[in-house]
């Protein structure tokens, strides 16, 4: 899958665009480097997810959240490294981890744990994104994002309008900008929910339909 960096020049620019639902003081560009430096020197492995990795992919969401995928063996180093950060751990369940900080500044960082095959599978294929000079991290692909918004939209029905508005989204950017889909993978998520009738509608929308 080709990655469109054109719209990535610089951090600054992109985190300008993304529209944000006030009051909202999360300073992403403060924030987000200091996770990625303090991830990457431990060995930690993960991938950002959510309306920012929505951001990197080309679809421009409201999010006042950082969200990232984590293997789950590296949640306890994980969970020290963002408390020396000024971090509190807010919930913890099997599955996800959230944290805060006093600093509004620093946001709230949400993590889902990977340990079954589609997440380890999703955290295994995410690619490195430059975001500014000296800084990358790593993005889950488009696919997985709409993997995780199929999740979440069957997981809590309040929710369908919105995370399939989400998919339509990324589904027609990559058809804007001339990138291929993985159909398979796709076909593979809305499998594991029952929801393979929506193959060929999400086909349409980029132009794939058989």
């Amino acid at each position: 899958m080709r990655s469109d960096s054109s719209f990535l020049s610089t951090f600054s620019f992109l985190l300008s665009t993304l529209p944000r639902a006030p009051p909202s003081h999360v300073d992403f560009e403060k924030s987000i480097p200091r996770i990625v430096a303090a991830f990457d020197s431990a060995g930690i492995r993960y991938a950002l997810i959510g309306g920012l990795a929505m951001a990197f992919r080309g679809a421009q969401r409201a999010t006042l959240d950082i969200d990232f995928i984590l293997l789950l063996d590296d949640l306890t180093a994980a969970h020290a490294l963002l408390g020396t950060l000024g971090y509190h751990r807010e919930f913890q369940s099997e599955n996800v981890s959230h944290y805060l900080s006093p600093d509004s500044a620093l946001g709230r960082i949400d993590l889902l744990h990977a340990f079954r095959g589609p997440t380890l599978g999703m955290l295994a294929r995410a690619e490195r994104i430059a975001i500014a000079d000296g800084v990358n991290l790593p993005v889950v692909h488009i696919e997985d994002i709409i993997g995780l918004k199929i999740q979440a939209s069957v997981n809590d029905p309040a929710r369908h309008y919105r995370d399939w508005g989400d998919i339509h989204m990324l589904v027609s950017g990559a058809a804007e900008r001339g990138d291929p889909l993985n159909w398979s993978l796709i076909g593979e998520y809305l499998a594991l929910f029952g929801l393979e009738s929506q193959l060929n509608a999400l086909q349409q929308i980029h132009g794939d339909a058989h």
